[in-house]
């Protein structure tokens, strides 16, 4: 299961995946992002491969590792 905001990095030789999202806010360890369907998620910030901004209305496009996509649930 893949979702339309999340796409396969396939430029990449790390597995991951390109994920559309808004900025929510962070702490020292975690970004929280609010996916386009309303859902917040906690990414760990060793897990994001881009630069991200904390402008909570716009969205952008994060690369973050296939694991811990997978182990939230959010691609098989």
């Amino acid at each position: 299961m893949m979702s339309n905001f999340i796409i396969k990095d396939q430029d990449s030789y790390e597995p991951v995946s390109v994920v559309r999202c808004y900025y929510a806010k962070d702490n020292k360890r975690t970004v929280f992002i609010k996916l386009p369907d309303g859902k917040i998620v906690c990414i760990p910030k060793t897990t994001i491969q881009s630069e991200f901004s904390r402008d909570k209305n716009g969205i952008q496009e994060l690369i973050i590792d296939d694991w811990i996509l997978r182990k939230l649930g959010l691609i098989i």
